[in-house]
Parts: C-alpha cells; structure tokens; sequence
C-alpha cells in the first residue's frame, strides 16, 4: 500500500509546478489572471506583465494572501523595449524563468472592409508579434542557462477555423498556432517545448462587450459552443495550460489543443 501511495504521489507532482518561475503575459485579468493564480496554486512563482498597473498590484496581493510568491512589472507587448525590460527585470528578480505563458491578447469585431491599417496592425503586433519576440527573449536565456523550459501560446479556436468579423484576429491566431509548431521544432534540442491552447470565446469584460456589439457572434456562440451554447470560463482554459506546462506533458510540442466546447468539430 505505501508503495501505491508513493506512486500516486510521484504522478501528481508531475502535474504541478513545484518552485517553477512562471511568466504570464495580460495577467491583469480575465484567463491571464486565472492562469498566474492557478500556477502558483499549482506550486509556481510568477512573474506577471500586463500594461495596466493597478490590476497587477491587486494580482500581487491576491498571490500573497495564498502564501505564493511573484512579480510584477507593466508590460506592453507591442513593445519590444519594454518586453525586454520585463524578462530583465524577472530573472533579476527570481534568477531564471522556467516557463511562460504568452497570454496577452486583443481584438475589435468588425468587417474586414472596415478593417484600417493602424487597427490591423494593433491587433497582429499584439497578438502574433509578441508571442515571437516574449519566446524568442525567454528562448534565450533558457538556452543559456542549459535546463530546458516550457512556453505555452494562447491562440484561438478562430485560428483553426474560419471567424466572420475577426479578420485581422484570426490570421493572427492561425500564425500563433504555425509559429508555435516552428520554434517547436528549432527549440526542441534544447529541450524546450513549445505548445498552443487555443480556447474558445471565454468570460471577459472583452468578450461581453463582444456579445453586446453583434448579434451574429452571440449567435454564434450560442449555436456552436456544442457542450454549453455560452461562453467557456477561465478555469477552463486555465488547466489545460497548467497541464502543458507541467512534467506531465514532457512529450508533448508543437501541439495546438483546442479548448473549445465542440466548436471547431461541426
């Protein structure tokens, strides 16, 4: 029986993150948040980024008062300047980073017509661009510090399938899930994994405003969300991550696993 008890115990530490650092990107709120609370439920120290500074500080106070470690500092994705000040000033702090989550994210409902240049270029930088440059910071330095790491992309069920009034979004998204194969594939003597989740439309103050702005997308979410016909909660998206990020996946790269209520399969 002890030797059972022993066994159980050593699998369920591969599904934590004992003393891993954590990097969460849009941590502020909405699936950024749920993700840096999770992870240092799960045993982590997390360095958070987002560009708003009041929601950190409240993250960082809500992780002391669960007995959990981390770190905060305003983050603006689609700078690359300040991307490189973030991950300075986290391994400044913890030393290393084991892991990060490029979680930061934004979009605008709109017809492609409609679509200029400045806000297509707002919402690639964001969504795509950043998830190039924050891995490729964190490559580097796990690289040279020779341990291995896990880097988790969140895409979008809108970059597997086709998105009506998600143009510049979805492309981007369909880029996150192909660059998440490639640096795969490069970082993967390295031991380096590199993995996507690509959730559904899930709860935020972005997506309500969403489904207020447009009757086709509430419609859609309504129809096509085959488990639920509503939005997915952060939680749910939250383990999945969790999951990539821990022992338990230490075979697993390159994948992109939607996290989409059934979605994507009709």
């Amino acid at each position: 029986m002890r030797g059972k008890g022993n066994c159980v115990m050593a699998t369920l530490k591969r599904f934590g993150l004992d003393e891993s650092v954590v990097v969460v990107t849009g941590a502020g709120r909405g699936i950024g948040r749920t993700i840096a609370l999770d992870a240092v439920r799960s045993g982590a120290r997390v360095a958070a980024g987002s560009r708003t500074v009041e929601e950190l500080e409240s993250l960082g106070e809500e992780i002391a008062a669960m007995g959990g470690e981390s770190y905060q500092q305003r983050l603006d994705v689609t700078d690359i300047s300040s991307i490189g000040e973030f991950f300075e000033g986290a391994v400044g702090h913890f030393g290393h980073v084991d892991a990060v989550v490029n979680n930061a994210g934004y979009n605008k409902l709109g017809p492609s017509l409609d679509c200029d240049e400045e806000l297509f270029d707002l919402i690639v930088d964001t969504n795509l661009k950043s998830v190039f440059f924050c891995s490729q910071v964190a490559a580097r330095q796990m690289i040279e510090r020779g341990a291995g790491g896990s880097i988790v992309n969140i895409s979008s069920q809108a970059g597997v399938v086709g998105a009506p009034e998600r143009g510049p979004y979805s492309g981007a998204k369909a880029g996150v899930n192909n660059l998440t194969r490639t640096l795969a594939a490069e970082w993967a003597s390295h031991g380096i994994r590199v993995n996507a989740v690509a959730p559904t439309v899930t709860r935020s103050p972005l997506a309500e405003r969403a489904l207020s702005e447009s009757q086709a997308f509430a419609d859609a979410v309504k129809e096509k969300n085959l488990l639920r016909g509503d939005l997915a909660e952060p939680e749910e998206i939250s383990g999945p991550v969790i999951f990539l990020l821990s022992e338990a996946a230490s075979m697993i790269t390159g994948h992109t696993l939607v996290v989409d209520g059934g979605w994507t399969i009709v």
